[in-house]
Order: structure tokens, then C-alpha cells, then sequence
């Protein structure tokens, strides 16, 4: 077959002697215990197998694909010693690697040949917002997090990430008066609300109406709690966002909340999503848990159309559902994903491409889709278990791009 993709580069071995001398933990970080053992007293031979993590990300980029970390692309030697490339412990087949070195210079030279690419395929229904150069973070939106309490204040930080990995131009968070808001990124623009009971109630609401005025989307739910304080909470939120126009995802709490309240469902702002999981959907319809499961696409309408809201019915398969009629079921089944946190991250997520400018719907799907990509993404090159819903997070970065790039190469 012949070569599509090729990644070169070239690496100074002097600067990575110097480096080992002054980090000698940059080789244990970022290279497999092999290769530090092969390497060692050998700047030439690191500095080759440097050039050749940056050629097959240079592969792997050039390829529409989501770049593999550092310390996941390791060099081995086959019988009769050529080198091959490894991502996440794999020989990746079709990808070819050669090496050279001299006293000053380490080259890589990595070639894909063409059918190999383990590819993805991304969904026609699967659009992104644009990211024009000229852009600010003005540009790119504001989404504003109501989240978190005193027994869950990880889930506001969560929803928070990802927001900031989903493109937000700009992250507001609701923290608890006289708190720091520890956890939070540092890109965060923390807002002080009083507390009630562990967490917000009716006077943090009533503070919450200048905030909400200057955001184009809402994420509101994730580790909010379950008293009286939480549900006045939601109430004084959702009465902050009739006529406002502003896009709301509700989330965890936020739904179990809304369950409990005939009053508050009628307060549901148009273009707002609804992200349960099979319980909660249970509570919203007020069935089992194993009538969620028997049919979940009729259950996602179901509550679409009861709510007039997009659904996003969480799990191996997540469903959307628009008010519409329409459907979409995510392709993407991994364990890495049924971790605790995730859907704080998801929740942020589509917050975010809703502040960008896409509808409920394709926020939803998109949203989906990059979440769930991740967490392949992740698995491929780091494992199927102890993976965290930061690092999920902190895949979207290299997920968003790699996507970005197929749908460009899409016909028009």
C-alpha cells in the first residue's frame, strides 16, 4: 500500500542532554521503562525516540486523528532490530518508523500507508461552532455554572473543565461566600453566593439574575444537593431566565429537583437540555428504572416532548431527543466513561458549543459525540479503567481538533 501520511522531524541531541542533566525525571515522565534503560548514558538514542514521538503525532494530526499523549507512543526494536512505534502498547499497523542519529542530530521519519489509520467517523448530524482567528474570547461565549455544594464541591469544578476544554470564551461559577473556590480552574471567574444548608437557596437565587443576564448559556444541577434549599435554588433560577432568551443545561440535581416540582416544570425556558441518566429520567417520567432501559429511545422522546426540551439520555448508547421528533443514538460505548464526574464534564460541554452559537440539538449531539470520543480516545491510549473526568476532559482538546479537521475535509 502506498504512503499517505508521513511526519518528520528533527531533534538536537545536545538540548536533550542538557535536559536529562538538568530534568533527569524527563525520561522516566515520558518514556517506557525500556527505552530509559536502552537509553541510558545515550543522549543520542532519547533524543531519536523524542523526534520520533513528535513524527507520529505529526501522523496522527495530519491524519484527522486525535494526537496520542507523549508518554503513550513508545519506540521498540523488532527481530533483526528496526524500530516500530507503539501508541498506548500497540503496534499501530501500517505505521512504519525509521530512526537516525549523529552526534548532533536525531531524525524520525513515520509513515502511514494508506487504509491503516485506525479513523473514526464523525456523524452527519455532528457540526462545531467556528473558530475564526480573529476571534475573542467575546467571541466564543459565556457560560455561567450553578453547581456544587459543601458535600459535593468537585462537580461545579467538573462542569467547569469542561466547559473551558469545550471552547467557552469565558467560565463563571457560582462558589460559596467566604470559600476560594479551591478546585476550580484558574481561568474560572468565581461568583460569591451565600449559603443555605451546605449549599445555595432562595437568596443565592436572587443574586443569580445579573450573572445569568450576561451569559449565553446556563449549567445549572451537578452536585447541588438534594433539600429544600437546592430546590428553592432551581426555582429562583429558572424564574431568572423566563424571557431571557438564555440557553440552560440541567443537570443531576438539577433534574431530581424538577421531578419534585410541578411548579418548576412549567418554569422551563424553550431550548433548554435535559442530560439524566436512567434514574433520574425515571423520576422525571415517575416510572422504573427498567422501563427506561426496555425502550430508551421512546423514553428520550417521551420526555422531550413532555418538556419540550432536547434529551440526553445517558449510558452505552446515549440517546438524544428533540422536541421535534428526532432521534440520534452515539456509536460510542466504553467503561472509561462510567466513571464519577463524567457527566459534570458532558453537562460544561454543551454548555460551552451552546454558548458558541449551535442549537440545543446539535449542542446535544455534538456534545455527545466529543465526550464519547474522548473516552475512546483515552482507552486506546492509556487503559479502560482509572482513567479520571478531568483527564476526559482534558482529552476534548485533542478530540475537538481532530474532529474539526474531518469535518473540514467533508465535500460542501
Amino acid at each position: 500500500m502506498r504512503p499517505v501520511t508521513t511526519g518528520v522531524d528533527v531533534t538536537s541531541v545536545p538540548r536533550i542532554a542538557a535536559l536529562m542533566q538538568r530534568r533527569p525525571s524527563f525520561a522516566t515522565k515520558l518514556f517506557s521503562p525500556e527505552e530509559v534503560a536502552y537509553c541510558e548514558g545515550r543522549p543520542e538514542r532519547l533524543a531519536a525516540r523524542w523526534a520520533a514521538k513528535e513524527a507520529v503525532r505529526k501522523v496522527y494530526g495530519s491524519s484527522g486523528m486525535a494526537l496520542p499523549t507523549y508518554p503513550s507512543i513508545s519506540v521498540r526494536h523488532r527481530p533483526g532490530g528496526a524500530p516500530e512505534a507503539l501508541v498506548g502498547g500497540t503496534v499501530v499497523a501500517g505505521l512504519e518508523l525509521s530512526l537516525s542519529h549523529d552526534a548532533e542530530l536525531a531524525v524520525a521519519v513515520a509513515v502511514l500507508t494508506e487504509g491503516s489509520a485506525p479513523r473514526f467517523e464523525v456523524p452527519a448530524e455532528v457540526v462545531l461552532p467556528d473558530r475564526p482567528d480573529s476571534g475573542h474570547k467575546g467571541t466564543f461565549g459565556t457560560v455561567l455554572v450553578l453547581a456544587g455544594s459543601s458535600a459535593f464541591p468537585g462537580a461545579a469544578a467538573l462542569a467547569t473543565l469542561g466547559a473551558l476544554r469545550g471552547g467557552a470564551g469565558r467560565v463563571r461559577a457560582a462558589v460559596p461566600q467566604g470559600q476560594g473556590g479551591e478546585g476550580f480552574p484558574a481561568e474560572v471567574i468565581r461568583v460569591p453566593l451565600p449559603v443555605q444548608d451546605g449549599g445555595f437557596g432562595a437568596e443565592a437565587a436572587a443574586l443569580v439574575s445579573g450573572q445569568a443576564g450576561s451569559a449565553e448559556a446556563v449549567v445549572c444541577g451537578p452536585g447541588l444537593g438534594a433539600g429544600r434549599s437546592a430546590q428553592e435554588f432551581l426555582a429562583g433560577v429558572l424564574r431568572a431566565l423566563v424571557g431571557r432568551g438564555r440557553h440552560l443545561v440541567l443537570d443531576a440535581d438539577g433534574l431530581n429537583a424538577l421531578a419534585a416540582s410541578a411548579e418548576m416544570q412549567g418554569l422551563l425556558p424553550s431550548g433548554c437540555v435535559l442530560t439524566p441518566h436512567p434514574l433520574e429520567a425515571a423520576r422525571l417520567v415517575g416510572c422504573g428504572v427498567g422501563d427506561i432501559e426496555r425502550d430508551r429511545e421512546a423514553a428520550a422522546q417521551k420526555l422531550s416532548l413532555r418538556f419540550e426540551a432536547t434529551v440526553v439520555l445517558k449510558g452505552a448508547g446515549t440517546v438524544v431527543a428533540g422536541p421535534d421528533g428526532a432521534i440520534w443514538v452515539d456509536p460510542h460505548r466504553t467503561a472509561v466513561l462510567a466513571a464519577g464526574g463524567t457527566g459534570d464534564v458532558l453537562a460544561g460541554l454543551v454548555g460551552a458549543l451552546l454558548a458558541q452559537g449551535l442549537e440545543p440539538a446539535q449542542a446535544a449531539r455534538s456534545g455527545v459525540f466529543l465526550h464519547g470520543q474522548a473516552g475512546v480516545h483515552l482507552e486506546e491510549t492509556r487503559g479502560r479503567a482509572g482513567i479520571l473526568a478531568s483527564e476526559v476532559a482534558d482529552a476534548l482538546v485533542e478530540v475537538q481538533e481532530a474532529v474539526r479537521r474531518r469535518l473540514g475535509s467533508r465535500p460542501g
